[in-house]
């Protein structure tokens, strides 16, 4: 039972706002490129997964990433995976607040018949998740669970309603040069590595339930990310693919301009609302206690409305003044974070606890130098990439 549950605890963190931006930027890529992108990106994700298990087995005592980095690379490696994190919570709200203020603003100009402007949406949006936030952690348990249950009947209602406006033959649309595009979204929708020491000590550190949870956890947002981009992308009309990512849409945005069918549309808004609503509950919630950790040293920050605002105020204040960041903020979350969080480090921190300091565990991941090699290289070419699109 606890394999089963920490099996559905990694598919569900990865099941979130990137699954939103992903059949926008799989748009101009085609289907089969990008479903070959999202395989090379689960294999990727799962060795580096593995490869934080490895690490996190040299210990008897529980550890994080972050004190993985200070054993392997001194102060100097603590303080980048430190900064980095910051950095990757501070991202994503970006993109939760910029999405969750576009779905609020929709659904506030409907219920009241009026035009909202997207600064009151993303007021109204902040306002929600703080207010349940500050409840604590069961107050966003109890509203996870039931948003979850929302989220899955939406999703199949979108699955049903949209596969019969599926045509063939914009399936077959392909631009092999665009997948390359689709990988740092993909690394944020497969990112669930910062779980992997709360899931080894789950599961009392057993190793085969360990690997089972990571190969089934990622392998379910793999099917449900197929089938999502298969839908979406096959009920797409030809339309002029190569503007679409730099309007920094979500998905809806991208169905209101080329589908018909209004349940597409109803469902398609339902599920965004809650994959936007629920991560970011629980993004927030673990980002305050992030803060709380890494500077209880810092007597401004014992007290529990300092932290919130710290939490919530800066990415809110900068997606007011900078619109339309949904895409840019995953793509810098996946791209530059992600490349290095969750890539580079996991590789170095193994590189130098195997042959350099001679850790020994109960598991090693098989592949030697060679695999940590590839996936050091595949880490630094979507990271040099990343940063060639921002120069």
């Amino acid at each position: 039972m606890k394999t089963f549950s920490a099996t559905l605890f990694i598919a569900g963190c990865c099941i979130g706002a990137g699954m939103l931006g992903l059949p926008v930027v799989s748009a101009p890529a085609g289907f089969i490129p990008t479903t070959l992108a999202m395989i090379i990106t689960y294999f990727f994700a799962t060795t580096t997964g593995l490869l934080l298990v490895e690490a996190a087995l040299w210990f008897e005592n529980r550890v994080h990433l972050i004190s993985l980095c200070d054993f392997a690379l001194g102060r100097i490696g603590k303080w980048v995976a430190w900064t980095f994190f910051l950095f990757l919570f501070y991202c994503l709200f970006v993109a939760y607040i910029e999405g969750g203020g576009q779905l609020f603003t929709s659904l506030l100009s409907t219920l009241f018949s009026k035009t909202f402007s997207r600064e009151v949406g993303i007021f109204v949006c902040v306002l929600f998740v703080g207010s349940i936030v500050y409840l604590g952690t069961k107050a966003v348990g109890v509203l996870s669970r039931m948003f979850l249950i929302a989220l899955a009947i939406s999703y199949g209602a979108l699955m049903m309603f949209g596969i019969p406006h599926i045509q063939a033959t914009q399936l077959l649309h392909t631009n092999w040069k665009a997948a390359f595009a689709t990988i740092p979204i993909l690394f944020i929708c497969f990112g669930y590595q910062n779980l992997v020491p709360t899931i080894i000590y789950y599961v009392s550190k057993n190793v085969h339930s360990i690997r089972r949870a990571i190969y089934i956890g990622t392998l379910i947002p793999f099917i449900i990310y197929s089938l999502w981009n298969f839908v979406i992308l096959g009920i797409l009309p030809d339309m002029d693919l190569s503007k679409i990512v730099h309007q920094g849409e979500m998905v809806t945005g991208l169905l209101q301009k080329a589908s018909e069918s209004p349940s597409v549309l109803f469902f398609a808004n339902t599920f965004s609302f809650f994959a936007i609503l629920t991560p970011f509950m629980a993004s927030a919630i673990a980002f305050v206690d992030f803060f709380k950790d890494g500077l209880k040293n810092v007597t401004l920050f014992q007290y529990d409305p300092i932290v919130f605002a710290a939490v919530l105020v800066p990415p809110t204040l900068f997606t007011l003044f900078h619109p339309n960041l949904f895409l840019s903020a995953l793509g810098f979350a996946g791209g530059f974070i992600d490349a290095v969080l969750f890539g580079i480090l996991p590789v170095l921190i193994v590189w130098v606890g195997r042959y350099v300091n001679k850790m020994k565990g109960p598991y090693q991941v098989a592949g030697g130098k060679f695999v940590l090699g590839i996936v050091f290289l595949f880490s630094l070419g979507v990271l040099l990439y990343r940063v060639s699109g921002m120069v």
